[in-house]
């Protein structure tokens, strides 16, 4: 009853006043918005992405750009037995949301430049900064390029995260692989050969376009939390109201990065609308349980991609036996079973 009435609030607000254009969103600065154009291999053993495009055959062969880079730690700590590494997740996933200077909501004073998300809290992003201003370039972060040393997100030159920001659409496919051969040639050759002090004043001359204004999304459900993290374990940053008015910083499928007021957090897609004066959401969306495969075909085949946690998909069909649904999920079709989807609320797909 409270989110029908905020809704309706919502609508009479818009039919009262003379409503600004909404603000454009920050796919408009895409250099490339085809998702199928690029296939991206991020390897763990090596530190290095790699950016293919389709040969003549249609297969990804084509090197495009290769990165060096710093992914999750995995090396534990003897003295705490509870300690288990902050691994970047492998597995094949579709790219999401982008921020141009962010700030990690988790920590204090720090912020990257060029994020490009990976799949839930995991990024690709810039080498750290001490505040959004390219003059504070911390200098740890440069030196441990390539060195697998993060929390989990993937950093990179600056340069380098630049240009997956443009050229890495949402819906592009990021495969996270631990079984490459070594390239130990190939890893000292992409290390920048820049001192610190060098490489400082080259990012500085790393410029863009004036940013385009964020959109704005309208809170549904009163009480909703502003979490540190995109996962309802994350702790709290402050209570939202309903009807409350947030800056949508990056979007993804299940959590959305937002600001209100002078706070930044992560909530809930199925809890904020991004349409204003209409509820986008819905209490019945098809949420995926926990993250699983997608298969070719009904509990088997080949694996195609995998949909993360609270993601909300849209199923075509079920089996007769009703063990397996199939679903599509950033264009991609396939299967999975039944049980693998809650209805909770969550983005409206269809």
């Amino acid at each position: 009853m409270k989110r029908a009435l905020a809704c309706l609030l919502c609508a009479l607000a818009v039919l009262a006043a003379l409503a600004a254009p909404r603000p454009a969103h920050a796919l408009d600065e895409l250099k490339n918005t085809d998702p199928d154009k690029y296939y991206i291999l991020l390897d763990l053993r090596n530190q290095i992405v790699t950016v293919f495009e389709r040969d003549e055959n249609g297969e990804y062969t084509r090197v495009v750009r290769r990165f060096l880079c710093t992914t999750g730690r995995t090396e534990l700590d003897p003295e705490d037995p509870e300690d288990q590494g902050t691994p970047t997740p492998t597995g094949i996933w579709k790219m999401g949301g982008r921020e141009r200077f962010g700030k990690f909501a988790n920590f204090s004073n720090e912020y990257a430049r060029y994020w490009t998300q990976i799949v839930g809290d995991i990024y690709f992003h810039s080498i750290m900064f001490s505040a959004r201003d390219v003059n504070t370039l911390k200098r740890s972060a440069f030196n441990n390029i390539g060195k697998n040393v993060s929390h989990g997100c993937v950093r990179l030159y600056v340069e380098d995260a630049k240009w997956l920001y443009y050229y890495a659409c949402p819906g592009t496919t990021v495969e996270v692989s631990d079984s490459e051969p070594s390239q130990r040639a190939l890893r000292s050759a992409l290390k920048s050969t820049l001192s610190f002090a060098a490489y400082d004043e080259l990012q500085k001359t790393f410029y863009d376009e004036p940013e385009l204004p964020n959109p704005t999304a309208w809170i549904t459900m009163d009480g909703a939390r502003m979490r540190k993290e995109g996962k309802d374990s994350g702790a709290s940053v402050k209570k939202l109201s309903l009807g409350d008015e947030v800056e949508v910083l990056l979007e993804g499928d299940a959590w959305v990065k937002v600001r209100h007021e002078d706070r930044e957090g992560y909530v809930k897609r199925g809890y904020l609308s991004m349409v204003e004066g209409r509820l986008d959401t819905r209490e019945d969306a098809n949420l995926i349980r926990q993250t699983v495969w997608l298969m070719t075909e009904p509990g088997g085949g080949e694996r195609i991609v995998k949909v993360p946690t609270d993601t909300s998909v849209r199923i075509l069909e079920t089996t007769e036996d009703g063990r397996y649904i199939k679903i599509e999920y950033w264009g991609e079709v396939g299967y999975l079973r039944a049980n693998a989807v809650k209805q909770a609320w969550g983005k409206d797909v269809g």
